[in-house]
């Protein structure tokens, strides 16, 4: 649940192929046509509704693994830290730069940084435990 969550965290570079046949368009015929520029608009935009759902999707799988399955592993400690700072910093630059107010994908990262923060130990106890052998390997003293 947990990596398939994590995956479709990329599904928003889907929405960027909706963009760039947008902008394609746009550059071979201009703004000459505007009824293929308004159909590849309306592609762009299905294609970033799309994105945005498999997105959300994926930030609810993520939380119901680390929340209410206590789904604990390196890798998942990283993702959160990588993630909550990504999103943290992307919606930052967005603020500053064109004034958008915040949305669903900051809170997300910010609630993933600071579990991820607080919940260290658990993480690091997981990964040790992972790496240890079955008693049934373990050599007796």
């Amino acid at each position: 649940m947990a990596k398939l969550g994590a995956w479709l965290q990329m599904a928003p570079v889907l929405g960027m192929f909706g963009m760039v046949e947008a902008f394609s368009v746009l550059r071979t015929s201009g703004a000459g046509d505007p009824a293929r520029l308004s159909e590849a608009i309306g592609n762009a935009l299905i294609y970033a509704l799309i994105a945005k759902g498999l997105s959300i999707i994926g930030l609810i799988l993520i939380a119901v693994a680390i929340i209410f399955h206590r789904y604990r592993a390196a890798w998942m400690f990283y993702f959160l830290c990588f993630y909550g700072l990504l999103m943290i910093g992307i919606n930052v630059c967005l603020l500053l730069f064109t004034g958008f107010s915040f949305n669903l994908h900051l809170l997300c990262g910010v609630f993933f940084l600071g579990f991820a923060t607080t919940k260290k130990n658990e993480f690091q106890r997981a990964a040790k435990a992972a790496h240890k052998l079955p008693s049934c390997y373990q050599l007796d003293p």
